[in-house]
């Protein structure tokens, strides 16, 4: 994702979801060693992002079957390390979407 897209994301996340996401944080950063330690914070803030957060909802509802094709793509060339050839186009058009969904559409299109 751009880091346009990311920011806006990451303060949305923050705003509806503040205390999950600050004991998810704190968890890693106590855990560097091990931030496997910290599954149950990253299932409760993920819980909350897809409950709470207005943008992560707007671009699973419209972007998510190109979720789930580039989900089902890393999963078929992970072994094969053909990720890069294979899936990268899939991304881009995820962030495509994603980014469409956060910008809305330009003024001049509401005239």
């Amino acid at each position: 994702m751009s880091s346009s897209l990311d920011q806006f994301i990451m303060e949305d996340v923050a705003r509806n979801c503040p205390q999950q996401f600050m004991e998810y944080h704190k968890c890693v950063s106590e855990n560097r060693e091990d931030p496997s330690q910290c599954a149950f914070r990253q299932r409760d803030l993920s819980v909350c992002i897809k409950q709470k957060v207005p943008s992560v909802q707007k671009v699973m509802s419209n972007c998510g079957s190109l979720m789930a094709k580039y989900e089902t793509c890393l999963r078929e060339n992970m072994e094969s390390r053909t990720i890069n050839e294979n899936c990268i186009p899939l991304l881009n058009q995820m962030r495509q979407c994603a980014e469409a969904q956060i910008q809305g559409p330009s003024p001049i299109n509401q005239l």
